[in-house]
């Protein structure tokens, strides 16, 4: 599967590595650390200033400068060394039929709310609520039409700017260094380990394997960051209506 996936330049994914090394995308997590510490900074302390709406401020504005930040350190430290940066980092058509890519979008997504939901059951079937995934709070959602505000942010702008990050970045650096399978695992390991969340590790380690899968097989992007736009938009929309 990995040997046939073609990337958006019309190479195969990992026949030629992007003009980034496992060095930049080291480097280029680290920072992440930074940016995520300056956004949650941020964010709270606009958030402080609308105390009747702090947690969804704070969301909308922290997620929204993190966004801003991933795309300073995927532009710095590797798209522009590439002479076609959007190539280099998936952001083209998927090398296979769209319909093919469509239906691995819908199973990648139907895989991965399976795992979070099996995952959920089976710890709190077995009483370890020290691993149970944080349940979402519904303060973080603007109330009435201002919703639209928070689904913009968890629905489109996060998908794309870790998409961005995880799998345009940090994936397809490692690709050509380490190979296709360890540099899937790798880097939904580094996914899981970055949400910073021990309950929600596990599930999202899973998540990054078919999100890293995805992006091998159909050599694009986009279907990632729609697989990762679905689950976001089906969790906001049970904490809203559920």
């Amino acid at each position: 599967m990995f040997s046939e996936a073609a990337g958006a330049d019309g190479t195969a994914i990992g026949a030629e590595g992007p003009p980034w090394s496992v060095t930049f995308v080291t480097a280029g997590l680290f920072l992440f650390l930074g940016v995520l510490v300056a956004a949650a900074f941020i964010g709270g302390a606009v958030g402080s200033l609308l105390p009747e709406y702090e947690l969804a401020v704070k969301t909308l504005v922290g997620i929204h400068v993190l966004a801003l930040g991933i795309g300073a350190i995927v532009w710095l430290l590797g798209a522009r060394m590439s002479s076609s940066p959007l190539a280099a980092l998936g952001l083209g058509a998927p090398s296979i039929p769209v319909g093919v890519a469509g239906v691995l979008t819908v199973a990648a997504l139907a895989a991965s709310m399976l795992v979070t939901f099996v995952y959920g059951f089976a710890v709190d079937r077995l009483g370890l609520e020290f691993l149970q995934p944080p349940e979402i709070n519904d303060e973080i959602l603007f109330p009435g039409v201002g919703a639209l505000l928070t689904f913009q942010a968890l629905v489109l702008v996060t998908p794309f700017s870790e998409e961005l990050l995880f799998r345009g970045f940090a994936l397809r650096g490692l690709l050509r260094s380490i190979g296709p399978g360890p540099a899937v695992v790798a880097s939904a390991l580094v996914f899981a380990a970055l949400h910073l969340e021990p309950g929600s590790m596990i599930p999202i380690f899973f998540t990054g394997l078919f999100l890293g899968l995805l992006y091998v097989r159909t050599g694009s992007l986009w279907p990632c960051i729609a697989a990762h736009a679905g689950q976001n938009c089906i969790a906001l929309l049970a904490t809203q209506f559920l």
